[in-house]
């Protein structure tokens, strides 16, 4: 008696788990894995993978088009806003020369030292008298 007992509560031991197992599966288990997948859909004649050449050309050449404008209308503004004269402002440049282009005596550009030098000693005198006391 004690070895059918034994032999009964072994059965159920070792059937029990398997339900168990079963049970934590649940109805969402994944499908088999040997079934070939469903095919793609056909390709219409309208779902084209990329954009045709021409469409390439179209856009590349309204972008070189935008980008010529942009810079147009900058360089229109910069010619506008620039000074008429584009050579040196004063009689001479930095290099020794005059506004004409041929080289200055020494005398000369003394004589311009001179008159710069006073022009600055002028217009400092006049800022010391417009001081406020």
């Amino acid at each position: 008696m004690l070895r059918r007992l034994a032999a009964v509560l072994v059965i159920v031991l070792v059937g029990l788990p398997l339900p168990v197992a079963q049970a934590q599966i649940g109805p969402n288990v994944p499908a088999p894995l040997n079934e070939p997948p469903p095919p793609p859909p056909a390709p219409t004649k309208f779902d084209e993978a990329g954009m045709s050449t021409l469409q390439k050309v179209l856009i590349f050449g309204a972008a070189v088009l935008v980008l010529a404008v942009i810079a147009f209308v900058i360089v229109r503004d910069a010619r506008r806003a620039a000074p008429p004269d584009a050579g040196p402002r004063g009689p001479a440049s930095a290099d020794g020369r005059s506004a004409a282009g041929s080289p200055r005596s020494a005398r000369e550009r003394e004589r311009q030292q001179r008159a710069k030098r006073a022009k600055a000693k002028a217009a400092r005198r006049q800022r010391k008298r417009n001081r406020p006391n």
